[in-house]
């Protein structure tokens, strides 16, 4: 069983104590990009000036596909999936488009085989990284060392 322990730190800025914050994640194949699934995580107690949030993602065998009946409307430029672990279903964007039903769209600034998430997140294949996606990870192409199906 493999455990990771991520930290998502964001800047303080003043928070409305009558919203609801929540944490949405997205999955994707490391080695195609496709999509898998994502997952809601409600943040309790809003008013507290700090949140943590400790939670287990249990990762499915076959990946989210898109659900026709879903009460959302989503137009054109997206599709409804629901959520791995609520019944709960959200607007998942074409490249390009942001939103809640994907009616906003955006200029996207990443490298080309990267893909574009949202306005500022970027989502590179394994060989690259940076905020765009431009640098490239050169260290491994000239002996190869990943044989046997490696990466």
């Amino acid at each position: 069983q493999t455990k990771f322990n991520p930290y998502l730190l964001y800047p303080r800025r003043p928070k409305n104590i009558k919203h609801n914050y929540s944490i949405h994640i997205d999955m994707f194949d490391k080695i195609t990009l496709n999509y898998y699934g994502s997952w809601y995580l409600s943040i309790p107690f809003p008013f507290l000036p700090v949140n943590r949030l400790s939670t287990q993602l249990i990762i499915p065998y076959e990946k989210s596909e898109f659900s026709k009946d879903c009460s959302l409307e989503c137009g054109i430029h997206g599709k409804c999936f629901y959520y791995i672990n609520l019944p709960k279903s959200f607007c998942k964007c074409d490249q390009g488009y942001f939103g809640r039903f994907c009616h906003l769209k955006h200029q996207c600034s990443c490298s080309p085989d990267s893909i574009c998430l949202n306005s500022s997140i970027c989502l590179c294949p394994l060989n690259k990284f940076g905020s765009k996606c431009f640098l490239q990870y050169t260290s491994c192409q000239p002996y190869n060392p990943c044989q046997n199906n490696g990466q």
